[in-house]
């Protein structure tokens, strides 16, 4: 029988994934440490205790570190928050890797040796275009920004290698949650009944729910599983389809031509890709482990969140 984790340390735990899985972890019985830059704003709840950290300049509350089992490194910065200078790719890429670097650093030094490790990771990996071939986790990255930043994340996650018995990344796709995140973007214009498609409408969303996302980690954290794996649901779609299902979970009508490209990448240069372009994904890897999805139909899903609004 495997020992028993107890403690699990999580980078980026206040960010949107972060609150759903301390939450979840912290009322199944785990201890959960945070590590966030401002702890002065958040309370020690039960199970749950803040520490303060600063990748840039090196520093963290080292209490954060002890008596943990396994770490969750979801630190980053959003990349969809603003336009991407050069000055923002360089904290897109920082926040992922260099936070990473000067945590496993701690890590080593503390002389700490982890039961398990999941690291998250993105489907930009498979780069920014459309088409029909299904991505599985051995195909080839893509050629663009997002797909050379998760590269490089992935490649310092495995770095992790040498201090746990047991490590995972998860290569997640766009999550749906009623509590922020990219769905109330989506939704909004069809909330209006402003309901159109960006670009083509022919780009696939792979998408995941909150819950899965959540159950995904304590899964793979609980039944120490390794490797690469895609979070996504198995059920992929395309915007316009999309579209047509939110309008009518929302009882809403699709009237509106959709948005043209060129609008989109006037508006959001380079980072536009991350609404007009995607590729079908697979998560069969994932379902080979043992995990069963709580949500694989989006209608499903949608009706699920759009309640809790």
């Amino acid at each position: 029988m495997k020992p028993r984790i107890r403690t699990i340390l999580i980078s980026g735990g206040t960010g949107l994934i972060g609150r759903a899985l301390s939450s979840h972890l912290a009322q199944n019985g785990y201890q959960v440490h945070i590590l966030t830059r401002k702890p002065e704003l958040f309370h020690n709840q039960k199970n749950i205790n803040y520490f303060g950290w600063d990748w840039k300049h090196k520093k963290i509350d080292e209490k954060a570190l002890e008596n943990i089992d396994a770490f969750i490194h979801l630190a980053g910065a959003n990349i969809a928050k603003k336009k991407w200078t050069e000055k923002y790719k360089a904290e897109i890429a920082g926040s992922r890797i260099l936070s990473l670097r000067f945590i496993r650093e701690k890590l080593r030094e503390k002389n700490i040796k982890l039961k398990a490790f999941a690291g998250a990771s993105a489907i930009g990996y498979y780069g920014c275009t459309t088409d029909d071939v299904i991505r599985f986790e051995s195909h080839n990255p893509g050629q663009d920004f997002l797909s050379r930043v998760v590269t490089e994340w992935e490649k310092e996650s495995m770095n992790m290698r040498e201090l746990t018995e047991t490590f995972a990344n998860l290569r997640t796709g766009i999550v749906w949650s009623s509590n922020g995140g990219a769905l109330p973007k989506m939704l909004r214009p069809v909330v209006y009944n402003l309901t159109s498609a960006l670009g083509s409408g022919q780009q696939w969303i792979n998408w995941i729910h909150i819950d899965d996302i959540v159950g995904i980690y304590r899964f793979i954290i609980e039944e120490r599983k390794s490797g690469i794996f895609n979070a996504v649901a198995p059920h992929h779609i395309r915007y316009d389809e999309f579209i047509r299902i939110a309008a009518g979970v929302l009882s809403k009508n699709c009237c509106f031509p959709n948005i043209p490209s060129w609008f989109i990448r006037l508006l959001y240069g380079e980072m536009a890709c991350l609404f007009l372009e995607g590729v079908p994904i697979s998560p069969q890897k994932l379902e080979n482990t043992g995990y069963e999805f709580a949500y694989i139909h989006p209608a499903r899903a949608l009706r699920d969140l759009i309640k809790e609004r």
